[in-house]
Order: C-alpha cells, then structure tokens, then sequence
C-alpha cells in the first residue's frame, strides 16, 4: 500500500449544526438556502454538490439574487464551459461558485485556488433503480443480512470520499468541507460513513 501524498490535516470536514436533516426535503431545502451564504467566503472558488436535480434548482432560485451572480449551475452551460468560466473568475480574482450534480463529484479537478471549499448538500446516497441492483438487494434480504447496511451505506461512503475529493488535487492544497447532513451524526450508520473518510480534521457541530 503506498502512503497518499495528500496532506489531510491541510483539510477540515465540517457538519454545522441546523436544525433538520435531508428527511424533510423541503425544511432541508430552505436550510440550505439560509446557510450556503453564511459558509461560502465571497471571493473563493468553491464548489457545491447535490444528490438532487430539483434541490439544486430550488435552492439557486432562493439565494439572493445579487449571490447568485457568481454561481454556475450544471445544466446552464457545459461541463468544460462551467469549468472553463470558473477558472476564469478565480483567475480574475473574483469568486465563483459551481452548483453540480454526481457528475462534478468525481473526475472534476479545480487545483489550488479554484476550489478551497467544498460543499456537499447531502449524503449522496444512490437511488436503487437498476433491476440489478434490486436483485442483489433482495438476494442479500433473503438470507437475513441487511442490504441497507450492507450495500447502500458503503456505495454512499465511497461516494461521500470521492466527492470530497474534489478538495485536495495537489500536496498543496487546502481548505474546507462541509457536509449539511447531520444523520452522519445521528443515524447508526453515520459513524460508518464518518469513520471512511480520510484522517481530515473535524469540526462536527
């Protein structure tokens, strides 16, 4: 095994407190809302990922209209135009902000400046849609093991450690990420989740 060349303690993972959890989509939503302008530092490349078209949508549509200025939402322009335009903001020295979805939390690299923050709306859970993945789910529940556990916690773990990898492109860099998902706190299968994440520092509200 080699050793990462990462320095993780140059990152801190944050869960601030609020006073719901993605449970309640809509009171997730309007926290979101409320919080993203208060964690994002206006002048930094930054780069928040969603679990949820509609979220995503919902959420841009209810920031501050002179906020919204310095975001880029998937879907608005292309993946190379997005990242093509943020680069240039950051470069300009102004801030940015890309709003994605799955396909910015992997794949995507924003080195140094481009992205000192990384936000993650929700533990991004997959949605059991493909027959494939409904069988092996009922394979597993038939034999008495539990395929929540079992399948979908460890996919949304990985998941979770890729798109927080998004921060961390060179030996360098640096910076936050904030996960507005407290079941990683208060669900039994949050330690879990928690305890696959690279050695960061932490800041658990």
């Amino acid at each position: 095994v080699v050793a990462s060349p990462f320095n993780y303690a140059n990152a801190t993972f944050s869960v601030p407190a609020m006073d719901c959890d993605p449970g309640d989509a809509e009171a997730h939503t309007e926290a979101l809302i409320d919080l993203l302008p208060q964690v994002l530092a206006p002048g930094e490349g930054s780069l928040v990922l969603f679990s949820s078209r509609r979220q995503m949508l919902d959420v841009y549509s209810g920031i501050d209209g002179e906020q919204r200025e310095r975001i880029l939402v998937q879907d608005d322009y292309s993946k190379q135009e997005i990242l093509r335009r943020h680069r240039a903001a950051i470069d300009a020295g102004q801030g940015s902000v890309i709003f994605g979805l799955a396909s910015f939390a992997e794949g995507v690299d924003l080195p140094g400046d481009y992205c000192r923050h990384v936000v993650i709306a929700k533990i991004p859970f997959a949605v059991p849609d493909s027959p494939l993945e409904a069988a092996l789910a009922e394979w597993v529940q038939a034999q008495g093991r539990n395929p929540f556990m079992e399948i979908s916690v460890p996919d949304a773990a990985l998941r979770l450690v890729q798109a927080s990898g998004r921060l961390l492109r060179t030996e360098e860099d640096g910076g936050r990420i904030t996960l507005l998902d407290r079941r990683i706190l208060t669900r039994r299968y949050g330690r879990a989740i928690l305890d696959s994440l690279p050695p960061y520092q932490r800041e658990l509200g």
